[in-house]
């Protein structure tokens, strides 16, 4: 089941990867944003090439290997350069967090001391940089929607991240995510997309799921983080009871939530312990809204 879309403030025009990438909290560095730049200025270029290839296949009526290996090539570095991109901000993003999770457990009388020992921990970091990460810890301090926007805009970036994160270690690793190194199969062969000519890549996954995308599909789901799926998104409260919770495939946990009405719906599955993915007798939208959940027990799956 496909989120329900809601426009973001920026999404009622069509963005580029790295303006989406830019709306983003924390994403205000100008390094972040050169990387960004980069990678759409890449992707632009692999699309033409993409089409280009597709042309040439079709003519050929066979796989041009050369123009195959060379879009390949490219494709997987591409890869390579949005995961990196996405886990630094992400890591940012998760610092602040865990300082602001931190700042709310400490006693007022030890609150300033707290603060104190995090910001010479951040400029000390920040020594070699030009600007210091401290600003983003002092407004997290003090401004809870802030916090706020830092949660939904991680949570929002899971599902795609985390796919990206699979392909990249059957990619780079040549493992199976999540499997104690156990060898992925066939890491780096691709196919071609004879509807895109995008580099489409099969990966084995844990339990010996197997996912397949493409390289255009994760360009256009990177530029879906501009849009707000918070309505399938768990709560921060909720999210650490799915953690004992077993999973019935890859990423997924199958579970009974309650709503703050008192209404419950059976069959939920919930992807990273965070996303709501699928109602069972509710193919193509999930009937409530994720944000009214205030407990989950496990159900088994059927």
């Amino acid at each position: 089941m496909a989120p329900t879309k809601k426009g973001h403030k920026n999404a009622e025009k069509k963005l580029g990867l790295a303006e989406v990438l830019s709306s983003l909290p924390l994403f205000d560095d100008l390094y972040l944003r050169m990387q960004a730049m980069n990678l759409e200025i890449v992707d632009g270029f692999l699309q033409d090439q993409e089409r280009a290839l597709l042309r040439e296949y079709l003519e050929l009526e066979r796989t041009p290997i050369p123009s195959m290996v060379f879009v390949s090539a490219l494709s997987q570095l591409w890869v390579f350069g949005i995961y990196e991109l996405l886990r630094t901000w992400r890591q940012r993003v998760g610092k602040v967090l865990t300082f602001v999770y931190g700042l709310r457990k400490v006693r007022p009388e030890n609150r300033r001391q707290f603060i104190e020992q995090q910001r010479t921990t951040v400029q000390k970091a920040s020594q070699h940089a030009l600007i210091s990460r401290w600003g983003d810890f002092a407004r997290a301090a003090k401004h809870p929607r802030f916090v706020c926007d830092l949660e939904q805009a991680f949570d929002n970036s899971e599902l795609v991240f985390r796919r990206i994160e699979s392909l990249r270690i059957s990619l780079a690793k040549h493992e199976i995510p999540k499997s104690k190194g156990a060898f992925a199969l066939a890491p780096g062969y691709a196919r071609l997309d004879e509807i895109t000519g995008s580099i489409l890549w099969q990966f084995v996954l844990e339990g010996n799921e197997v996912d397949a995308v493409t390289r255009r599909e994760i360009a256009k789901e990177c530029l879906g983080l501009a849009e707000d799926h918070s309505d399938h998104i768990l709560p921060r409260t909720v999210q650490p009871k799915l953690d004992v919770i077993p999973k019935y495939s890859y990423a997924l946990r199958r579970v009974t939530v309650v709503l703050k009405d008192g209404t419950s719906f059976s069959g939920v599955s919930v992807a990273y312990c965070k996303f709501i993915v699928r109602v069972e007798g509710h193919p193509n939208r999930c009937p409530f809204d994720a944000r009214d959940v205030v407990d989950v027990s496990y159900e088994a799956a059927t």
